[in-house]
């Protein structure tokens, strides 16, 4: 679409920008691109006419357009080496010892925000990947039990329930019962489905009076479809955006940015870049502001997801280091972590 030299412009167009604001001229290219002042003005003329750079009104240089940093992201961009200090300072962050799966994602992300001074997501692998290994219930007193479920991926889930009056501990032990045999082992999304046909049916056969015991169930197991989403320094996108109250509206809603980051995961490229997030398609930010996704292998489970949101105008180059930096050694910490795991078979809680 564009010539090698174009593209070499293009590239150092984006490069100089992310590190000073600045509109670059064809002056400030000529030290690296082989070739004269005219010629490179040409080129940016051209660059310009595709829309891949702009005229800034102030300057007769040219800024990166949205474009521009789009066909960047897509053709030329990869992990690259970040300064020793910064790669010591990630390392230093992780070292310790992770007893606890979310302790360990909170870090992950703090780490991922203060490294880029951007908001940082993580989501642990798809619910329709993880599978229910275990389910507990423990009696609180002679009214009230706590259901503890553990999921293959190490995360533990409770939740307390109050025992309907139509039920007794023997019902109760019933219910553990079938969900030993009819939902552990089983996907996240089939125990969902299940709740809904399999064990209205399977009810009838234990108990008389089943309305409550089958509210029973979707109270118990309704936390297991909800995906918990891991952040650190949400309010620091709020400094791009002209339009705080709605971006901060946004920022505070879970399910939204779930939904986003699913949205953009690809599922045949390690690392995904969204320009036009849905999530600000009636403000006037989403002009301002890109959604960066990458996975990292969690051992034998499947694949988790680092997310970023920042300014369309940032480094990208050194933002992809960083994030490929942190899934890496996210990922070596999650081994010892399932050593752990495995060796003493519980999650601390």
């Amino acid at each position: 679409m564009i010539t090698k030299r174009q593209q070499q412009i293009l590239n150092l167009i984006i490069s100089l920008y992310t590190q000073t604001h600045k509109a670059v001229g064809s002056k400030a290219l000529m030290t690296s691109i082989s070739a004269s002042s005219a010629t490179i003005r040409n080129d940016m003329k051209t660059l310009e006419t595709l829309g891949f750079i702009q005229k800034e009104h102030t300057s007769s240089g040219r800024v990166p357009s949205v474009t521009g940093y789009k066909y960047f992201v897509e053709n030329f961009l990869k992990p690259g080496k970040l300064d020793n200090n910064d790669v010591y300072q990630v390392m230093k962050r992780f070292d310790g010892e992770f007893y606890k799966l979310d302790v360990l994602y909170q870090q992950a992300a703090q780490i991922l925000s203060d490294m880029t001074g951007f908001s940082a997501f993580i989501l642990n692998v798809s619910l329709k990947n993880q599978i229910l290994s275990k389910f507990d219930i423990v009696q609180l007193d002679s009214h009230s039990a706590m259901a503890v479920m553990t999921l293959d991926t190490g995360l533990v889930k409770t939740m307390q329930f109050s025992l309907p009056r139509s039920m007794t501990l023997d019902d109760l032990t019933t219910f553990k019962f079938i969900s030993d045999e009819r939902l552990v082992g089983k996907r996240i999304l089939d125990i969902h489905y299940s709740l809904l046909t399999e064990i209205p049916q399977v009810a009838q056969k234990y108990f008389v009076m089943t309305t409550d015991v089958l509210q029973l169930f979707d109270h118990v197991f309704s936390d297991l479809f909800k995906e918990n989403l891991i952040s650190a320094g949400r309010q620091n996108l709020l400094e791009y955006s002209d339009d705080v109250v709605s971006l901060y509206k946004i920022l505070m809603d879970d399910e939204a940015i779930i939904h986003e980051i699913r949205d953009t995961v690809s599922d045949d490229e390690i690392r995904s870049v969204k320009f036009d997030s849905s999530l600000t398609e009636n403000h006037q930010i989403s002009k301002n502001i890109t959604l960066m996704t990458q996975q990292f292998v969690v051992p034998y489970r499947g694949l988790g997801t680092l997310a970023l949101m920042g300014p369309v105008d940032l480094d990208y180059q050194k933002v992809v280091s960083t994030m490929d930096l942190v899934a890496k050694i996210l990922t070596m910490k999650l081994s010892d972590y399932y050593r752990y795991l495995d060796g003493n078979h519980y999650e601390v809680i």
